[in-house]
């Protein structure tokens, strides 16, 4: 009798993968109540919006569903939604009984069985990836990714090749969080039964960044180690050290600087890659390092260095691609131009190198480069010295002095952007920190520089997070977080945008999510000068969640990294009362009351917060209750 072969039924489709994270947790502590629900969110949630992006649910689990979709666009902003849905239903739910969804994503060949049920890799490997996915996130196949990059507002970042159990090659995957640029939390010390003064020095090392913390004066003080390095660094990961300056001219220095910051902003336009920031790789500057030492301590595989030499209105860079694993030459050139084409010139470098690593550049319609091209050459030279200006430490003088050069900037060309953004970032941090001798004007000035720099160039990362600062400053949190996002699409490697995103989150009492965000920003610019504030706001976000133990570590590595933050001074001062420590907490809040008059009274620190969104006041009171224990006058 002849063997008749069976058909097989086969198609290509968007596969996308859910489960509970912690099911068996929440269901081993509250069986029924879990189970109602997920069934409550299965017909609210879950049904509803997988039905409005056209997908088709193949079959569910327990705590788990398969759902085909033709098209990963739809796929994936079906889990974007699914997830941002969850969260606000997780909104002043404890911890422990959250409900949440890990989700993953993938396009592949799939075979159709008699029942309608799906087999094969393309559905393993969304189950692969929904597993390794964290709770709240959403991961994708390289497949999926190529199909959706460029077309949904939210933030990917590329975490490498993945080995996935039970699928014989490694898969690329991508992380996407709904909130922005989430990543995975880092493992948290316990340190309940610690006396206050060795929990801070034991925190303080459990959290990173390694050297001898001591106490001085009640006072946390740090000596400071290199970071330590990842296990393995990403393949598409560079850092973009300091252009040395042989022009035999000091003053030509900014210059130099210059062409380095525009190199680090293009190169992390380079879709799916880690670019160190340029604060922290400015911390090598004029040091005699080992490229391979470099890369253990940032994690990078790459680094580019390099020198300009001006003379006149010629410009003459001189650049070299180094593997950082080896300390080989990748690449090098040399690149003559006009100075007044030193853009193009940039932009040549960047191109350059981009096809070195075998990758493609985002492409931006009216690229600010493009504009500046059109920049008067002083204007233009103006602006890089205010830019250089910013990035000094900072203090009233380096403001007042980029505030001048911006101003002298746009009074000879009033389209150039970058003095645009400078001034409308300059203006807009003088009133946040209380520091403006006319908020209003300031302010009225900074929204009006900031929404012309966004007009110009709609496709500018830094003049839509400038456009994001003046919300803040204007009180205007969630529109901020928007434009945020907006800047972090555009470039998702620049840390203080990832911080500041965080901040508005902290703003709208939404502080568990922005602590991913602020982790980011650290693992973005780990030797950063600013990274005392950005310590403060892991800390203060820690308090505000009334993780006293996490708050004390990073508040006092906060103040030792950085004494004169008035509001590190202040929370340190909340924590230390909280804690039974009122010595510590009234010597940190006369320290804070000295570094800013606006912290004298709770009155006055309430004037000056940025927020009165009434879930961040609730826990806001937390701290207002900590600072008056510490003994800060009601008026």
């Amino acid at each position: 009798m002849a063997v008749v072969d069976q058909h097989v039924e086969r198609r290509l489709a968007a596969i996308l993968a859910a489960d509970v994270a912690g099911y068996s947790r929440l269901t081993g502590a509250d069986e029924e109540g879990t189970l109602g629900r997920l069934r409550a969110m299965r017909k609210d949630v879950v049904d509803p919006t997988i039905s409005t992006h056209h997908g088709h649910i193949v079959k569910t689990t327990g705590d788990g569903m398969l759902v085909e979709f033709a098209s990963v666009v739809d796929a994936v902003r079906c889990a974007v939604e699914l997830q941002r849905q969850m969260m606000e239903r997780n909104t002043g739910i404890a911890g422990d009984k959250q409900i949440n969804f890990r989700i993953g994503i993938n396009l592949g060949d799939v075979v159709v069985e008699p029942d309608g049920d799906l087999m094969g890799d393309g559905v393993n490997v969304a189950a692969r990836l929904e597993n390794i996915a964290p709770p709240g996130g959403i991961c994708l196949s390289r497949a999926a990714y190529d199909q959706v990059k460029g077309k949904i507002a939210v933030a990917m970042h590329d975490r490498g090749q993945q080995r996935l159990k039970n699928i014989a090659e490694p898969v690329q995957v991508y992380m996407v969080d709904p909130a922005g640029a989430r990543l995975p939390t880092l493992p948290k010390p316990n340190l309940r039964s610690i006396t206050v003064a060795t929990a801070a020095i034991l925190a303080l090392t459990a959290i990173g960044g390694g050297g001898a913390w001591y106490l001085r004066g009640g006072m946390v003080t740090h000596a400071p180690q290199t970071v330590a390095p990842p296990r393995t660094a990403p393949r598409l990961s560079i850092v973009v050290l300091p252009f040395t300056n042989l022009s035999g001219d000091p003053g030509q220095d900014y210059f130099a600087d210059a062409v380095t910051d525009s190199l680090t902003t293009d190169l992390s336009r380079i879709q799916g890659s880690f670019v160190i920031s340029r604060n922290t790789a400015f911390t090598y500057k004029g040091k005699a390092i080992d490229i391979r030492q470099i890369g253990r301590e940032l994690g990078v595989r790459y680094a580019l260095e390099g020198s300009v030499q001006r003379a006149g209105d010629q410009v003459r860079v001189n650049a070299q691609l180094i593997d950082t694993e080896t300390g080989g030459h990748v690449w090098s050139d040399r690149f003559d131009r006009p100075r007044s084409n030193y853009l193009e010139l940039q932009d040549d470098i960047t191109g350059r190198i981009a096809r070195m690593l075998g990758l493609e550049l985002v492409v931006l319609a009216a690229r600010s480069i493009e504009l500046e091209h059109q920049t008067n050459p002083t204007a233009s030279d103006l602006s890089l010295q205010g830019w250089a200006a910013l990035y000094k430490p900072a203090a009233p003088e380096t403001r007042e002095e980029a505030r001048r050069l911006f101003e002298r900037a746009l009074d000879l060309d009033p389209h150039t952007l970058r003095a645009m953004t400078g001034l409308s970032l300059t203006l807009a941090n003088r009133v946040i920190n209380g520091q403006s001798p006319n908020p209003v004007e300031d302010l009225r000035r900074a929204d009006a520089l900031s929404q012309q720099a966004v007009r110009l160039d709609p496709n500018n990362a830094a003049a839509h997070a400038q456009r994001a600062r003046v919300l803040q400053a204007q009180r205007r949190q969630n529109e901020a977080a928007e434009e945020y996002r907006v800047s972090l699409q555009i470039n998702g490697n620049i840390p203080t945008t990832t911080l500041f995103l965080g901040e508005t989150l902290v703003f709208t009492g939404k502080s568990a999510d922005a602590i991913p965000l602020f982790e980011r920003a650290i693992e973005l610019s780990p030797r950063d000068p600013g990274v005392g504030t950005w310590q403060f706001e892991m800390g203060r976000a820690m308090t505000l969640l009334r993780r006293d133990d996490e708050a004390l570590a990073w508040l006092s590595k906060s103040v030792a990294t950085n004494p004169r933050l008035a509001y590190g001074q202040l929370y340190f001062a909340a924590i230390m009362a909280i804690r039974g420590d009122l010595s510590a907490a009234r010597a940190a809040l006369v320290a804070a009351g000295r570094l800013n008059p606006n912290y004298t009274t709770l009155a006055k620190f309430r004037a000056t917060d940025l927020s009165d969104d009434p879930a961040y006041v609730e826990q806001r009171a937390y701290v207002e209750e900590a600072l008056r224990k510490a003994g800060l006058p009601e008026q």
